[in-house]
């Protein structure tokens, strides 16, 4: 299975937690879930006669598995690193929408 040690080095990212044990835990935790999923598009493909050989299923299958992975750890490095602006923008929809509304409302009972 030489194919997960090019996925691993291929997909590392910047610690998330700033914890070596959280770290290793969270993204192992990541993976080991997507497996069924990877699993189950890799039989579907196989199924549908579009790939043939165990080298291509297995290639497919740790690329999504940690091609996730990764996607999923960089959408919560950028949370981590913006969450202020982030909760700035979440309160501010709110508000506005909120606000949006009672004009609405005080326009249709006039």
């Amino acid at each position: 299975m030489w194919y997960k040690y090019i996925y691993e080095l291929l997909f590392q990212t910047e610690p998330l937690f700033n914890n070596a044990i959280l770290d290793w835990l969270f993204p192992a935790a990541i993976v080991f879930l997507l497996y069924d999923f990877a699993f189950g598009i890799v039989g579907g493909l196989y199924r549908a006669g579009i790939i043939t050989g165990r080298d291509l299923g297995s290639i497919i299958h740790w690329g999504i598995r940690y091609g996730i992975m990764w996607g999923v750890i960089q959408i919560l490095i950028f949370i981590r690193d913006n969450w202020l602006f982030i909760t700035g923008f979440v309160i501010g929809a709110i508000i506005v929408f909120v606000l949006i509304g009672l004009l609405i409302s005080r326009f249709n009972y006039d």
